[in-house]
């Protein structure tokens, strides 16, 4: 009610945002005044400035020869009427002559206290007379009316543009609070006086406007109408809703008690099911455990049917030689009962066995080395314990064993390894890792018809093997790594895969040897990497 009381001024001026309006504008506007009067009378003085000197130069192209000719023929009387003359000059206001050092003539006074003095040399020429300089022309323009006029020309303009600022300001003044600041403060009332228990009156502004000229102003407002309606309702639905929640509050509390029975009889549940799951758990340890050995206990059967087939060749050949042995033996006694036998067939009937011996003793040792590297394999496998072992030999003895499984596999096999690492550890669980990593390789990595290339390699660490196996198979997906080393995750299910090898060298990696397996980044197959100790007191026990 106050707001209606107050004059038209007080209520323009009563607003803040068109306060604000005002006072930007008016800096803005006394900003640009300021910048543009100044650039303007920097180019008036650089004009007036140079005007001066136009007008030097003018006095010495038009006027320095005639005063010269006067100076000359001591004329005083047209001395006088050209000095006056250049005094009239704009901006002038000393002219005078010097004369060997003394001012001979002279009009005006140099009153300025910001002048520019010039002294223009009086040469006399003459036909048959050579140029002589009879003295000086000296005269002196004031710059105190440049700085003078400059000042004028700011003040009309400061004055001007300062009554253009305050008019322009009043009427944005006027048209901000016409046009916002008495609708907001109708807004602002009406917002005020909301009440949401009862039926709200829709939001009336002070202005008539067709649907089809509605301004922001209008669109607020009917936003406000339609929010005061949705909140009013919302306000309705609010109160049922707590009616409602108060009934479910009730129902909550019957349910409570109700809960705290069924909790106790649930706990006896769950402790009866954790029991079932332990046992079940155990069971599958069990389980897993067996599988893990009829694992190993396969791959042993594998070594010794491979073992079996690479004695085949030189127990053989060792066959095939104590035969033709025989053969000869018979055919030169016969020829010696008959007094047939010559001394070439004796020559070649040792020679024969000379060449039977050494097929002997080159196949009974082959067939000997692999009867040891089998056997002590197969005792490491048996027993599995700790010893003292050189890696590099055992790690030969061991590939001489797990190759006759692959003789006819297109299976090529690179080792290179630290010589002499000396280790106190399971030398049965590298042959079991070992033969793992290759069987999972050749089913999985390699085709069977192009087969390829398996390295190892191994050296010493700070105490510990760093063994690195490498193939150049199919490699694994990023999926298939992840899962490489889970029980039972294997990519030929149902094919001559079990699931368990990698598992299994996980856990002889971890449980049995101390030490870490992971796999690497490879541009083509796959790159194990397992880091043990070189020492290893005691097995490590299960979890």
């Amino acid at each position: 009610m106050q707001q209606k009381d107050q004059s038209l001024p007080k209520k323009i001026t009563s607003g803040r945002l068109g306060k604000k309006f005002a006072i930007l504008i008016i800096l803005f506007s006394s900003c640009f005044t300021l910048l543009s009067t100044s650039l303007q009378l920097g180019l008036d003085y650089r004009a007036d400035i140079s005007r001066i000197e136009q007008q030097f130069q003018n006095i010495q192209t038009s006027y320095l020869q005639a005063i010269t000719l006067s100076v000359w023929s001591l004329d005083d009387s047209q001395i006088e009427t050209q000095l006056v003359g250049l005094s009239q000059l704009p901006d002038i206001e000393y002219v005078s002559i010097i004369v060997d050092g003394e001012i001979n003539w002279e009009v005006g006074e140099a009153r300025s206290a910001a002048n520019r003095t010039v002294d223009l040399p009086l040469d006399y020429t003459a036909p048959g007379i050579s140029s002589q300089n009879i003295g000086s022309l000296r005269v002196t323009a004031s710059i105190d009316n440049v700085y003078q006029r400059l000042i004028n020309k700011a003040g009309v303009i400061l004055i001007s543009n300062g009554i253009k600022t305050f008019l322009v300001s009043g009427f944005i003044l006027l048209l901000v609070w016409f046009y916002f600041n008495r609708h907001l403060k109708t807004i602002s009332d009406y917002l005020k006086d909301i009440d949401l228990t009862r039926t709200v009156e829709p939001l009336q502004l002070k202005k008539k406007t067709a649907p089809a000229k509605e301004d922001e102003i209008d669109n607020v407002a009917n936003t406000i109408n339609q929010m005061c309606r949705s909140l009013h309702k919302s306000y309705e639905e609010l109160n049922q809703n707590k009616l409602h929640l108060q009934e479910l509050v009730k129902e909550r509390d019957a349910l409570l008690v109700s809960e705290r029975e069924h909790k106790e009889h649930l706990e006896e549940k769950v402790t009866e099911r954790t029991q079932q799951l332990q046992d079940s758990m155990n069971n599958l340890r069990s389980a897993q455990d067996l599988l893990v050995e009829t694992e190993k206990m396969a791959a042993l059967g594998n070594m010794v049917a491979g073992v079996a087939h690479e004695i085949n060749t030189p127990i053989g050949v060792c066959r095939t030689a104590a035969s033709f042995q025989a053969d000869h033996s018979k055919i030169i006694r016969d020829k010696l009962k008959s007094s047939t036998l010559t001394q070439s067939d004796l020559n070649d009937f040792l020679d024969g066995v000379d060449e039977s011996s050494t097929l002997f003793e080159t196949n009974i040792v082959k067939a000997s080395k692999l009867i040891s590297s089998f056997k002590q394999i197969a005792t490491d496998q048996s027993y599995d314990a700790c010893q003292h072992f050189t890696f590099d030999e055992y790690l030969e003895s061991s590939i001489q064993t797990i190759l006759p499984q692959y003789k006819h596999s297109n299976v090529n096999f690179s080792i290179d390894v630290e010589p002499d690492i000396e280790m106190e550890s399971y030398p049965g669980a590298y042959h079991q890792i070992l033969s793992n990593l290759i069987n999972n390789t050749t089913l999985h990595g390699f085709d069977k018809e192009t087969g390829g290339t398996i390295s190892i390699s191994g050296r010493s660490d700070n105490g510990d093997l760093i063994l690195d196996y490498r193939d150049d198979g199919r490699g694994l997906s990023s999926e298939e790594a992840k899962k490489l080393f889970e029980p039972f995750f294997t990519t030929k299910r149902g094919k001559g895969g079990s699931g368990l090898g990698m598992s299994i060298v996980y856990n002889i990696v971890a449980r049995q040897l101390g030490g870490r397996i992971s796999l690497q980044d490879s541009d083509k197959g796959i790159h194990v990497r397992i880091q043990t100790p070189l020492i290893v007191k005691k097995a490590l026990p299960d979890e």
